[in-house]
């Protein structure tokens, strides 16, 4: 009897062990505390519908939820006006909100440091860069201006007028490299958005744009815009395969590249951010991202983590800030 009591007592003290093990393995793999959002995430575009930006956040948000790696819904809210300002203002009203993102524009984030907002792109949580984006310069299809050199010379007489989405971002920059290395004199006129670029053209009220492939390439393809250059530094594929660079045009400095990343507000929780990360991760693992976003709108894949986001934007916006400065087109403070 005592020895049946003894393993009794020993059989209950091994299961008790066992289960205390397994709970533990449990907790280690898959932490009670992990992060998650606490209500619908409320995802930021600077600016208006219709352009590469607006795509950007809408994809990502239409994957998270048909492939459900999220547990709420993301929201996307556009805030343009000031080139970006109202939207970086707004993230600022929301520091310490692990439930909103922002779609972080390379162009937009040097804009902050240009234009001097109170708000810099430094202030706010990097997250992850999710693609690069090319630029190419387009006309309208029938018009005077689909010989880029002719059009180069004809600005020196003539205004020709540069459609640009916002003002001290890439599109901006792209025009004041276009007038500092080919002696051109074009004139900017800004625009909230791609879109507006696009409809601007079209309806006769600025002669050429500048643009992402992904917000000219429907145009293209219909017949009603003809790529004139890109700012590469090799061919695009596609339909931009017999489109020059400016680089083979003998203007090897004409080479501007952009970053489509995402950031949440200034103060964001480690842990939100870690989540977000893996969840950027995910989504550009997925077929959908590869094929219908990355492939059809030419982009260049990649994926850089939080902290090699936050690396890269400091590193290019410190850059550009001096091409402005020795381009004079700015003074240095």
């Amino acid at each position: 009897m005592k020895n049946d009591v003894m393993k009794k007592t020993w059989l209950s003290s091994s299961r008790m062990a066992l289960a205390s093990a397994l709970a533990l393995t449990a907790c280690l793999s898959f932490p009670a505390s992990a992060w998650e959002p606490t209500a619908d995430v409320e995802f930021i575009v600077p600016s208006a519908p219709g352009g590469g930006s607006d795509l950007n956040a809408r994809t990502i948000a239409d994957i998270a939820r048909q492939e459900n790696l999220i547990s709420k819904n993301i929201m996307v809210v556009n805030k343009p006006g000031g080139s970006g300002a109202v939207s970086f203002s707004y993230m600022n009203k929301k520091k310490g909100d692990d439930n909103t993102l922002m779609v972080l524009h390379s162009g937009q984030d040097l804009g902050s440091y240009v234009l001097d907002w109170d708000v810099k792109g430094k202030d706010l949580s990097y997250i992850g860069i999710v693609a690069f984006d090319d630029m190419v310069l387009c006309a309208v299809a029938g018009s005077e201006y689909t010989d880029i050199k002719q059009l180069i010379e004809k600005s020196k007489t003539q205004r020709i007028t540069y459609g640009g989405s916002q003002k001290g971002n890439g599109d901006h920059l792209s025009f004041l490299m276009m007038n500092k290395n080919t002696g051109s004199d074009f004139k900017y006129v800004m625009f909230n958005s791609a879109g507006e670029v696009t409809s601007a053209m079209l309806g006769g009220h600025v002669n050429i744009g500048i643009f992402n492939p992904s917000e000219c390439i429907a145009q293209a393809r219909a017949g009603k815009f003809v790529p004139l250059a890109t700012f590469s530094d090799q061919r695009l594929t596609g339909e931009f395969a017999n489109t020059p660079t400016f680089k083979e045009l003998g203007y090897p400095q004409l080479i501007l590249r952009e970053a489509r990343a995402i950031a949440g507000p200034p103060g964001m929780s480690a842990e939100a951010v870690a989540y977000y990360e893996q969840l950027l991760k995910k989504v550009t693992e997925t077929p959908q991202w590869k094929t219908n976003y990355i492939e059809k709108n030419f982009l260049t894949p990649v994926f850089v983590d939080a902290k090699g986001t936050k690396e890269y934007f400091l590193r290019e916006s410190e850059g550009a800030m001096e091409r402005f400065v020795a381009d004079g087109l700015i003074k240095k403070k």
